[in-house]
């Protein structure tokens, strides 16, 4: 089996020891902690003073959320990792020698904020006055105070006209009243203009101005010309820079200060993940008690990890009605693909994993989809990069294996089929050399590609065929011997009743026709009354479509290796067009790089697609029982090192 039988933990330990035992289990990091409260009764529970613990996570939170804010404030300054840079290691040593530090950590943290502070207020502040000069540029040729309020009986007012007034026509209707409109300048969206008004006459007079939609504005914040506000905000402007220059050259100072800061960040987040667990704990005066679950395979060093702790535990079997996790474990080569088993959905605890079964469909199906040596190479050398330099953890993990070994796959059908880039090799030979080379090809499916139909067919059938044969295993496991004949065996009589009629058309129909029949009297036998078993029966033949439309739908691995080899040969064709010359020399190595690469993108997509769908639906269709949840042991979880278990790594 390739899943982890798991055990149902109960653990007691004195209250004094609570918090070395939850930091044993956070690096011990296999054992999932539920709530303990029932353990107790409500009777229990108040007799011995049993009640659930607090988390304290406040500070820790607090401190978290300033050193988060330190490290986003110093990452963009300090220097550049690689992309292909693995994290830095850290051990649980590192983690306890780190917290002894967390107060002078965190007061450089503060004081890194205090700076960032002060340089993201900037931003804003130089934001306004940047608008503020585009708002005085219309008023430039104003040359009198805009703070000025006029005279003693002469008022100004600053405003607007839309851009296609009519200002004739209000020259005109203006000429006998008590005011003066002044245009200063104008644009696509306004003319701006000075009025001045009569102390006593502004009434009248707006009356008028509004009339052709005049919008005043107010200048009043500005106490000097426009030429002078200008030259006055252009400098704090100029200040602002020189001021964020010298705050981020402050700044710059702690960037040696990062992997402290984000040290103690991976260490304080697993403080704060110790102290929100205990919130499942039940704990009295001098006691804690915990449960959950942990692998059988882990019992063991759980106890010789607390063999200091005075603790009591018990290891116990679950039962049917325990929500038990599902942890998956297998070898090196199916690993991986326990990926795409986690996208679909995890097998119920104590079900069949089907990894070992969809790893080696999946590894041939994803190679034909893509059969193409350069193209495999291309994966191969990104997953083996990824997997050497960045050390990548779980999924990221599982993922660049899956690139590593379909780039494996899709080399060796590549090879098969002769596909280097498609026919790049011979284009460009034919074309810019004088002997035209072409690779070898075993089979061509582009110029007979019945063969390559039969093949996927053939595959298909023999996927559905391991489909129900675990169906079959699962139903005798189960002791549903009836369902097992019924509903799988009588199929396969008329699977081999289809394949005998090749052989001997009589004998085939002979046995396909017995196979048919016990169909028809079993299918049924769920039903109540006679006729609608027999009817039931009977409809259940018409599933031989369905049958038929599965085998047909794996014509989707020639389909798409086809289309991969199309298209290359199309970018290929369309690179040697402008023939020998350093012009059609460029131009190939432009539309191929750019071509192919595309195409490569687009074949792996449609790969990983088109190959997870052909074990999601035809594949699992056929026995699997999904709906398992995952195991989610309580543990440090860093996000800027590695933590390892070994000091001397």
């Amino acid at each position: 089996m390739a899943e982890v039988t798991m055990k149902r933990l109960t653990l007691a330990g004195l209250a004094q020891e609570k918090e070395e035992v939850l930091k044993q289990l956070a690096f011990f990091g296999a054992v999932e902690i539920h709530d303990a409260a029932p353990l107790a009764t409500e009777e229990e529970a108040a007799q011995y003073g049993a009640v659930s613990d607090t988390a304290e996570s406040g500070e820790l939170r607090g401190d978290l959320e300033k050193l988060q804010g330190a490290i986003h404030a110093l990452t963009p300054l300090a220097p550049k990792k690689g992309l292909l840079q693995a994290k830095p290691h850290i051990t649980r040593q590192g983690m306890e020698d780190a917290i002894v530090h967390r107060e002078s950590v965190a007061a450089t943290a503060d004081e890194v904020m205090r700076i960032q502070r002060a340089r993201l207020a900037i931003a804003p502040d130089t934001a306004k006055m940047e608008g503020q000069i585009l708002s005085l540029e219309p008023w430039l040729s104003v040359d009198i105070p805009l703070g000025s309020s006029g005279t003693k009986l002469v008022d100004v007012v600053y405003g607007t006209f839309p851009a296609l007034t009519d200002m004739a026509a209000l020259q005109e209707k203006i000429s006998n009243m008590d005011c003066c409109v002044e245009t200063v300048s104008s644009d696509k969206n306004a003319i701006y203009c000075v009025v001045l008004l009569y102390r006593g006459s502004e009434e009248e007079c707006m009356a008028v101005l509004r009339e052709f939609t005049f919008s005043r504005v107010s200048l009043r914040e500005y106490t000097d010309t426009p030429v002078k506000e200008t030259e006055r905000l252009k400098k704090a402007i100029e200040e602002n820079a020189k001021t964020y220059e010298t705050l981020t050259g402050e700044i710059s100072q702690y960037i040696g200060d990062l992997p402290r800061l984000q040290e103690m960040a991976d260490t304080l987040n697993g403080r704060l993940a110790m102290s929100e667990i205990r919130t499942n704990l039940l704990v009295t005066e001098k006691a804690f008690f915990l449960t959950g679950f942990i692998p059988e395979e882990r019992c063991q060093a759980l106890e010789q990890g607390l063999k200091d702790c005075n603790v009591a535990i018990e290891f116990s079997d679950v039962t049917e009605d325990d929500d038990v996790p599902v942890l998956l474990k297998n070898n090196k080569f199916v690993e991986p693909y326990e990926m795409v088993t986690e996208m679909y959905s995890l097998p119920l605890y104590g079900g069949l994993d089907p990894n070992p079964f969809v790893a080696p469909f999946f590894f041939l199906f994803f190679g034909i989809m893509i059969a193409d040596i350069g193209y495999g190479l291309i994966l191969v050398l990104i997953g083996s990069l990824m997997l050497l330099k960045t050390e990548p953890q779980g999924m990221a993990k599982k993922l660049f294996t899956l690139a590593l070994y379909g780039g494996i796959s899709a080399t060796i059908v590549g090879i098969i089929t002769g596909s280097f880039f498609g026919d790049l090799i011979y284009q460009f030979t034919s074309t810019f050399t004088s002997h035209a080379i072409a690779l070898k090809a075993f089979f061509d499916p582009l110029t007979n590609p019945i063969p390559m139909l039969v093949l996927s067919c053939a595959l298909g059938v023999i996927h559905l065929l391991l489909g129900m044969a675990l169906a079959f295993w699962q139903a005798l496991k189960r002791k549903d011997y009836m369902g097992a004949f019924a509903d799988i065996g009588l199929w396969w009589v008329v699977f081999a009743g289809i394949a005998l009629i090749f052989v001997s058309k009589n004998l085939g129909l002979s046995v396909m026709g017995v196979g048919a029949l016990g169909l028809v009297l079993t299918q049924g036998r769920s039903k109540k009354g006679f006729i609608s078993k027999l009817w039931s029966g009977i409809l259940s033949l018409y599933n031989i479509t369905s049958y038929l439309g599965d085998v047909l739908s794996y014509s989707r691995l020639m389909a798409l290796g086809l289309s991969g080899a199309v298209i290359a040969q199309v970018f290929n064709a369309i690179s040697v067009l402008l023939g020998k010359s350093v012009i059609g020399f460029i131009v190939f190595v432009l539309v191929a790089l750019v071509g192919h690469a595309l195409n490569t993108f687009l074949s792996v997509l449609g790969a990983y697609v088109h190959t997870s769908r052909l074990q999601y639906v035809e594949f699992f269709g056929k026995f699997y029982e999904s709906g398992g949840r995952a195991f989610d042991p309580f543990k440090i979880k860093t996000q800027y090192y590695n933590l390892i278990s070994k000091e001397d790594k």
